[in-house]
């Protein structure tokens, strides 16, 4: 958090799943924005987004509970059903009514189950690279188990950079992001029931009945299953969609296309939604 570039508070919020930590930047009276990080990595994984997202935002960065962070649970995270109960009591916790929601990774497959089970309390959704879609990749999958269950800094390293993160010298939040992930998985045993959570694929019944805007972002060479197919399945299904396929980067697209990832998602949650535009018309 000494690298966190803008000013911030935390808080502690009590649910029976145990203490959830909250970091908060942004100003007080401004739109309330929620991020969920993706797997094991921690909120500090939105070091690279936070400073353009915050400007105009009160953003609430959670560490996800089961995962290596300083969220310290107490009860284990069973199925989906927990998570929606869990964050449901940690917004609840944080005086939370409406939130726009922002997820990477497994925090857009958990952003995206949320809403599909509580849209009253989404505003608009984001999802950046995010599970749901279609079946996870074989390759994805068992690479990511070898990291999981044999945790050095070989199998990580070697997971993130196939997935297309590097720690190149210059690199400075890739490097953060290897360590965090590094760190979580040697020292942090996650309870076996919450390891079992899989971020299987949405059924196209529940994508048809989004309620709320959503935003998908997905780098056009994305490893965790094809994102051509994942774009056209959402566009189809989900009513209130906009989507895109950024060039020249794969999971790692919010990080090393962060500028690009910002603006796009700055100017979605700052547009009207135009379905509410022609009710009131």
């Amino acid at each position: 958090m000494k690298l966190w570039p803008v000013s911030y508070e935390e808080m502690e919020i009590t649910t029976r799943f145990g203490m959830t930590h909250v970091v908060i930047s942004g100003p007080q009276d401004t739109p309330p924005l929620v991020l969920l990080h993706g797997y094991m990595a921690t909120l500090v994984m939105w070091l690279p987004n936070i400073a353009d997202l915050s400007k105009d935002y009160r953003v609430y960065a959670i560490d996800v509970t089961g995962q290596p962070s300083k969220s310290i649970p107490d009860e284990p995270i069973r199925n989906w059903a927990d998570y929606v109960a869990w964050l449901t009591a940690t917004l609840k916790g944080l005086r939370l009514n409406s939130v726009f929601l922002a997820g990477v990774s497994f925090g857009g497959w958990l952003a995206l189950t949320y809403t599909v089970a509580a849209p009253e309390r989404v505003q608009k959704l984001v999802l950046l690279s995010p599970g749901g879609f279609l079946p996870i990749a074989q390759q994805f999958r068992l690479r990511g188990m070898l990291m999981v269950f044999f945790p050095t800094r070989f199998t990580v390293n070697s997971f993130m950079h196939w997935a297309g993160l590097t720690d190149s010298p210059g690199d400075t939040n890739a490097r953060r992001v290897l360590d965090l992930m590094y760190l979580g998985m040697k020292h942090f045993r996650m309870p076996k029931d919450t390891v079992r959570i899989a971020a299987n694929p949405l059924s196209d019944d529940e994508l048809r009945a989004m309620q709320v805007p959503v935003l998908l972002l997905m780098g056009e060479h994305e490893v965790l299953y094809n994102p051509a197919t994942a774009l056209a399945r959402a566009r189809r299904l989900i009513p209130d969609f906009e989507g895109e396929l950024l060039p020249g980067c794969s999971h790692d697209m919010a990080f090393s296309q962060h500028r690009i990832v910002d603006a796009r998602v700055l100017d979605f949650l700052k547009r009207k939604d135009h379905a509410a535009e022609r009710v009131v018309a």
